[in-house]
């Protein structure tokens, strides 16, 4: 009996997945399971003309996030993996560092067979005669078009309770810090609602932003220099890794403002358990991309709503 790339992931003790990433050289795998499913094709004599049949048979989901440094794709990502995975599906994680992406790349995968649908909160350019397909994608806060369904966190509501924390707490002089330039779609809606009630109570504030291409030294100069001459009481900023370096570079300035993130990850919590932050609830977010991911598997017709929006919880805010 031919040895199938199943065998080779029960061998290697990885998932099916990991294995079609490393024979097909598409996606991300760490070197220890590279190591382990290099090991096993070894092992038991896995030949790579067996593998167009064998993945032929997968039922590859791919997800597509514009990095995965951000503790919250790390999170969203291993809810995806484990949920989809309960249903009998696979997954791939492809990054692409917020640069657009054209809908045909996924269009090109989707008639291969390369994959069987496609979850994604990155970049994706679409001409005006693809608004209409009708294939199994759900992105998650980003509006691709009116037939792909995007699922979302209020993040507008989010802005809104974390700036009135911050006026309970009598700070009045706030900077706002956007993690990323480019991405202001979803980060716009967070600084909306933070400003709207800030220019309701006449608070003042700067905003200014950092780009998610630097590294962490050019993000924390860059923090250095927005802080050292100005004495804010309140740092605002639009997720929980800008947060942290935000701390850092206030620590460095001796200086002790209230400091707000926004995600809310199991993970940052036990860095800063002390941040005022909006939770997305991850595991509720990927159980329903992937629910509606499945219901477009199963029956392509369906008629899906076209935005789903969640609330966050606010995290230390008395």
């Amino acid at each position: 009996m031919a040895v199938t790339i199943k065998d080779i992931a029960k061998e290697a003790n990885v998932s099916i997945a990991t294995v079609s990433r490393y024979i097909n050289k598409k996606g991300y795998i760490s070197i220890e399971s590279a190591r382990k499913v290099k090991e096993a094709i070894k092992k038991l004599g896995y030949k790579a003309k067996d593998s167009i049949n064998s993945i032929s048979k997968l039922k590859l989901i791919d997800i597509d996030f514009p990095e995965i440094n951000n503790p919250f794709y790390s999170e969203l990502f291993e809810y995806l993996a484990f949920y989809l995975q309960s249903k009998g599906y696979d997954c791939i994680l492809h990054l692409d560092q917020y640069h657009f992406q054209d809908i045909n790349y996924y269009l090109d995968k989707f008639k291969q067979r390369e994959i069987v649908g496609l979850i994604t909160s990155s970049p994706i350019q679409i001409a005006q005669k693809n608004l209409k397909i009708r294939l199994p994608i759900v992105s998650f806060d980003r509006k691709i078009s009116p037939s792909i369904p995007t699922v979302q966190s209020n993040n507008y509501d989010a802005g809104m309770q974390i700036a009135q924390t911050i006026l309970r707490r009598k700070k009045s002089k706030v900077i706002i810090i956007a993690g990323a330039k480019e991405d202001y779609y979803p980060i716009n809606d967070r600084i909306k609602g933070l400003i709207r009630v800030f220019n309701t109570f006449g608070a003042q504030y700067d905003l200014h932003s950092l780009s998610a291409s630097d590294s962490i030294i050019a993000k924390k100069v860059a923090i250095l220099q927005f802080l050292k001459n100005n004495d804010y009481d309140a740092i605002c900023c639009t997720d929980d890794i800008t947060a942290l370096l935000a701390k850092e570079c206030s620590d460095y300035l001796e200086k002790t403002p209230l400091i707000t993130g926004f995600d809310g990850t199991h993970l940052i919590q036990n860095l800063f358990p002390n941040l005022i932050s909006a939770r997305q609830h991850t595991k509720e977010i990927a159980e329903l991309m992937s629910d509606l991911l499945l219901k477009q598997i199963k029956d392509p017709s369906i008629q899906l709503e076209s935005i789903y929006t969640l609330p966050v919880s606010l995290i230390n805010q008395d």
